[in-house]
């Protein structure tokens, strides 16, 4: 890769050239390809919106190593990894002690890369020795180390910890014998992750990593280098490090609200096997023999992803009625017309039109990813749109449900009933967005969407969904706190504070819960600390009347002045003067920016075409 300053060329061509060298990466991860790219992007990341990263990682073994694989794992995902390694072995000491390299790293997140082999080694290497006394002995006093530290360290510092969890082992130290012996050694292990997710759920923002699965996938006897582990004390091979960093960001990114949320699919050679336009809907692979049921197979995984809450789109270039024939009719095809929440058949170039879906589904370019089995295609998707995340399929069609197994930048905490719903809702959208083009103007439109804002206050049902929001939402989110659940659920019982959620309904269907605003009082003044709201039900004035029942609610209650708080990001720049379009105004010099609103004065009357329910009302006053 030839590497350029960033003054030498545009943003948009510094985006381009990093999706090149990350897409040459995947393609074949060496560590001589990782320290190239990694060495090449360095100078170029500062010039790209990227989430900054401090990264602890507190490890039982060697991890410096992997630093270029977790700085272009990072890039890769929209973060600038910058990481502080813990010395050697020494994780309790980091986490107890805060004058530790770790208490004075700033870190923004701790990985606890502990194995158990190195921390309980006899669990491993003399387990047909131990009695089951002593084996369970060694982990009760383990985890109880381990809790212990964790503990302190949260005492003074809330950074989320991400802790892996332990490997079984390639074959039990008793073999066939291991099911039905007292101890197993398989049973011990798993007694021991089982402690670790007692630990994730008892202190808050610590969860535990399925690190024992990722082994798995690579295959246990492949996954470390017996002389690299002896030597270096590196028990990762180095062909596996592009895949632990991977594995490392795919759970930064949900915390960090960089998931992706759609998939655009190719039809030909993709969804099924030849080109439609020369062989006709019999003729294509598609059904219960290979090469069809790969197809079958792929269309089955993507329709996983779809429930899990991915939005699925089709770009193909074709005759529209032909396409659409082979998803309502075919009767081997998985996918159907309503999975699509955007459907695009043309002969236009597909870069066009995965921005045109963009817009049409309100989400940013981020977030799509895009599967194709042409390399042109691909590849003209990079230099066009470098922002969506473009995967060029393999021909072996027995190869295509691993792409989809393979893919992690989907990744979620959790599953919610809105998620489940997510394709269906996008679906809605291009319908409200086909009658605003019908209606003669804005105020017309509103009325005949026909919108319910329902608001329910401190209501601890809610509290899994607010979480969730507050860790995905980036465009419309004037602060961008990432709190969790545990925190909400403070925010709910707290007499200072007042949670909010907003669900929104139409003519066209229920949103769900798409709106969050957390309140701080005081007699004087109401502070809106948390500020966000889903892009696809932006631009309906409803964000608006939530400001206005706000402020109607802190005046009630004796409040002067109603106070919104706004930190500036790349994402969020579009919402830059949303309070001022609200009649606040700024406070000089203020950081993070406080806009202030006059209660006395300030209209609070809700447009006539949005109707409020309030759910419940406030418990506290």
């Amino acid at each position: 890769m030839t590497v350029h300053s960033p003054d030498e060329s545009s943003p948009a061509q510094i985006a381009t050239r990093i999706a090149d060298a990350l897409a040459e990466v995947n393609d074949a991860p060496t560590l001589v390809k990782i320290g190239h790219a990694a060495r090449g992007l360095r100078p170029l990341a500062p010039s790209q919106p990227l989430a900054p990263v401090r990264l602890a990682c507190l490890g039982s073994f060697t991890m410096n190593p992997l630093a270029d694989a977790l700085f272009l794992a990072g890039v890769g995902a929209g973060m600038n990894i910058d990481p502080y390694f813990a010395p050697y072995g020494q994780f309790d000491r980091a986490l107890i002690d805060p004058s530790s390299g770790l208490g004075v790293s700033n870190a923004t997140v701790v990985l606890l890369a502990v194995r158990l082999p190195d921390v309980c080694p006899a669990l491993y290497e003399e387990f047909a020795s131990l009695d089951e006394s002593a084996a369970t002995r060694l982990i009760d006093d383990w985890i109880a180390r381990l809790a212990s530290a964790i503990h302190s360290f949260r005492a003074r510092n809330a950074a989320p910890i991400f802790m892996l969890d332990y490997e079984s082992p390639i074959i039990p130290a008793l073999g066939a014998a291991d099911r039905t012996a007292s101890p197993s050694q398989v049973a011990v292990i798993a007694r021991a992750n089982d402690e670790l997710r007692r630990i994730a759920r008892e202190i808050p923002n610590v969860r535990v990593m399925e690190y024992d699965a990722l082994i798995a996938r690579h295959g246990r006897r492949t996954w470390a280098d017996a002389r690299l582990a002896a030597y270096a004390r590196i028990p990762i091979a180095q062909a596996n490090y592009w895949s632990f960093a991977r594995f490392v960001v795919s759970h930064l990114r949900p915390m960090l609200g960089l998931s992706k949320k759609v998939l655009v699919l190719d039809a030909d050679h993709t969804l099924w096997g030849g080109v439609i336009g020369d062989v006709g809907p019999a003729g294509i692979a598609l059904g219960p023999d290979y090469p069809g049921n790969c197809f079958v197979a792929f269309q089955k995984r993507i329709l996983d992803l779809q429930r899990r809450g991915v939005v699925l789109c089709l770009a193909s270039k074709n005759e529209e009625s032909v396409v659409l024939d082979v998803l309502r009719n075919h009767s081997s095809m998985v996918l159907r017309e309503q999975h699509f929440a955007a459907i695009r058949v043309n002969w236009d170039p597909k870069p066009g039109n995965v921005a045109q879906m963009a817009r049409d589904l309100n989400l940013g370019l981020d977030s799509f990813v895009f599967l194709d089995d042409s390399p042109v295609e691909c590849q003209m998707m990079r230099q066009a749109l470098p922002d969506v995340l473009s995967i060029c399929l393999p021909k072996e069609p027995a190869e295509l449900p691993g792409v989809i197994d393979s893919l992690d930048c989907f990744e979620q905490f959790s599953i919610s009933e809105e998620d489940r719903r997510r394709g269906a809702l996008y679906r809605a959208e291009v319908g409200r967005r086909s009658l605003e083009a019908d209606v003669v103007d804005l105020p017309t439109f509103y009325r005949r969407l026909e919108m319910v804002m329902t608001l329910a206050v401190d209501n601890p049902m809610d509290a899994h969904r607010a979480a969730q929001m507050a860790a995905r939402t980036n465009q419309f989110n004037m602060n961008t706190v990432r709190h969790s659940e545990d925190d909400i659920r403070r925010f709910i019982a707290s007499e200072r504070h007042h949670v909010i959620t907003l669900a929104l309904a139409d003519r066209f269907g229920d949103n769900g819960v798409v709106g969050l605003a957390i309140v701080e009082k005081t007699p004087d003044e109401w502070t809106i600390t948390t500020l966000l709201m889903s892009c696809r039900v932006l631009g309906r004035t409803v964000e608006h009347g939530l400001i206005k029942w706000i402020a109607a609610r802190a005046r009630s209650c004796g409040a002067e002045r109603l106070t919104g708080l706004f930190v500036p990001t790349t994402k969020n720049k579009p919402f830059a003067p949303f309070y001022e379009s609200c009649g606040f105004a700024c406070v000089a010099g203020s950081s993070p920016e406080r806009w202030t609103l006059p209660l006395r004065t300030a209209d609070t009357n809700v447009p006539d075409w949005l109707r409020i329910v309030v759910n419940g009302g406030a418990k506290k006053a």
